[in-house]
């Protein structure tokens, strides 16, 4: 069965526009696209009542754990140290359980 990803991710302040420009670049989704059992994404950011701007992601992907271990993905990629940079504090995972409905 799939894995449902929803990452809820606090931005630093001025890099609304950085991260959306790490995400579409072809370091970004271009890469998740093209790895097996890649089935969705989608994005969305939010600014609350103090200003803040939170990032959003949807993920649905077959192999979500061995994503992880790819080299362009591991904690220690470019690409995650980039994201790494504009994350004000841990990000909020939660890994829902599909209905089959």
């Amino acid at each position: 069965m799939p894995t449902l990803i929803y990452a809820e991710i606090k931005l630093k302040a001025g890099t609304k526009d950085e991260i959306s420009d790490l995400v579409c670049s072809p370091e970004g989704f271009p890469i998740t696209k093209s790895k097996p059992g890649f089935i969705s994404a989608e994005t969305a950011i939010s600014t609350d009542e103090s200003g803040q701007n939170t990032f959003h992601l949807w993920e649905k992907m077959e192999d979500f754990e061995n994503y992880m271990q790819d080299p362009n993905r591991n904690s220690e990629c470019a690409f995650m140290q980039k994201w790494g940079t504009m994350m004000d504090g841990p990000p909020k995972m939660i890994f829902p359980e599909l209905l089959d409905l």
